[in-house]
């Protein structure tokens, strides 16, 4: 934190031309948003700052994405601080070449809390993943921007932008706020009771709403957001949620990805053959695949064998498939690490496709312990599936070894005598006695035509 400080007034004081390149949800939207709070309230000039989206389909990693990077504030040749929020890390080269002049190389800063071990070289890192509770991206920036800017510590507009970052990846239950002996920040809570918690959740859902469209409008998304935080000051943390929910962009991007939704919802899971992994398959050009999984995630709860439930999206991509992995919610201390188990199958995909783990790369199994996925090709995706014998079912005797108990066949108790279960009841025929013949017939009359024929069986 002390590293990220310093590399920031560095960059400020210097007067360096800084990109800043969030991910495409809510939690790296709202952490650029806290972050160029923070460079205005330190007087970084604006014509200084660039915030660079990705196109659909393209990591920051990409070579392409390095082009696009470089290509910002031409005047300037280019950015000389680079700010990547939330975008997973890896290893690999540096995301952006030093540049011609050593004495004045272009630096990057990593703020992130995807789980790794390893990421590019020469870049300073400011990571949660290894601190539990994990920390979102956008608290992690609140966090660091608050300390270069203490008056954004408690503020509505920094404070909001962190809650929308924190609902979107952890939901509204599991952050407490200023609660005893929790690490979260406590400056935070009086900004989330001024809003209701169910107010800020469609807030929350209308961000990440148009990123989910074909179009992928991730930055109208970061617009909306960005001046409703900039109208907050006057309109108070009601009035920047009420912007927000009647922003037009976003209500006609939710409507459209939430019917989607709809309409691939019902697609059936199909199993491993050793019950581990569900696999949902949908063709959309909306990256509805992450909700899907998570709705499956608490209908196959009780599916005892169950590790991991997977929504293929063949159609967001031609030629890949996007998939993301849930973990099945249950009450359980120890979680499934999604991204160790994934990994596990990759030696019984190189047995089945010589070659498979090198192909695939960095963009299988990335993210989080209990939400994971990847993008890869077609061909190596079916290679995943015969791996795991995803629809393949299980033969007649196959189980856990375990001997299996067996019921006898028509018997009510094996102690009683053959024959006695007879003594029990008495025949009685509708023929009885003149005295009923009236009554009898008119209980015939008020009863279906195929039951005139029944005997009446009394218990004796």
């Amino acid at each position: 934190m002390d590293e990220a400080k310093a590399w920031i007034r560095e960059a400020v004081e210097g007067k360096h031309p800084i990109l800043i390149c969030p991910d495409k949800d809510a939690d790296g939207l709202s952490s650029a948003a806290v972050l160029s709070l923070a460079l205005r309230a330190l007087e970084h000039p604006p014509d200084l700052v660039s915030i660079y989206h990705l196109p659909r389909s393209l990591n920051i990693h990409a070579p392409a994405a390095q082009s696009d990077m470089l290509g910002t504030f031409p005047s300037r040749g280019g950015p000389t601080r680079c700010i990547v929020l939330d975008q997973g890390s890896r290893p690999g080269l540096a995301l952006l070449p030093p540049g011609d002049d050593p004495s004045n190389p272009r630096k990057t800063l990593i703020i992130d809390h995807h789980l790794s071990t390893t990421f590019p070289d020469d870049a300073q890192v400011l990571t949660a993943c290894h601190s539990l509770p994990v920390a979102t991206t956008s608290i992690l920036t609140y966090h660091l921007c608050a300390e270069l800017v203490p008056s954004l510590r408690g503020s509505s507009s920094a404070g909001l932008a962190a809650l929308v970052g924190v609902y979107g990846d952890l939901g509204s239950g599991k952050v407490k706020f200023g609660a005893p002996d929790e690490p979260w920040p406590a400056s935070i809570a009086p900004v989330e009771k001024a809003v209701t918690k169910s107010a800020l959740s469609k807030a929350v859902a209308l961000i990440n709403a148009p990123r989910r469209t074909p179009e992928f409008g991730v930055q109208a998304a970061f617009e909306a957001l960005w001046a409703a935080l900039d109208a907050e000051e006057g309109a108070g943390a009601k009035g920047w949620l009420r912007r927000v929910l009647e922003d037009d962009k976003l209500l006609e991007a939710k409507e459209r990805t939430s019917a989607e939704t709809s309409r691939w919802q019902g697609a059936p899971p199909v199993f491993s053959k050793d019950g581990r992994i569900a696999v949902v398959t949908v063709d959309s050009g909306y990256q509805i695949h992450p909700v899907i999984a998570t709705r499956w995630t608490g209908t196959l709860r009780k599916a005892k064998t169950l590790i991991c439930v997977m929504c293929a999206n063949t159609g967001y991509t031609p030629g890949f498939v996007h998939f993301s992995c849930r973990a099945p919610r249950r009450d359980t201390s120890s979680p499934v690490d999604l991204i160790a188990f994934l990994r596990s199958l990759a030696p019984q995909c190189d047995a089945l496709s010589l070659g498979w783990s090198a192909r695939v790369g960095e963009d299988f199994a990335r993210g989080h312990r209990e939400a994971t996925g990847g993008i890869i090709p077609r061909d190596e995706f079916d290679v995943l599936l015969r791996a795991c014998e995803v629809g393949v079912k299980k033969e007649k005797g196959e189980g856990d070894g375990a001997p299996k108990k067996t019921k006898a066949k028509g018997v009510i108790d094996e102690g009683m005598k053959k024959g006695a279960l007879e003594g029990f009841f008495k025949v009685v025929s509708k023929k009885g006695a003149a005295g009923k013949a009236g009554d009898e017939e008119k209980d015939a009359k008020s009863v279906p035509q195929a039951a005139e024929k029944a005997q009446v069986v009394e218990v004796d």
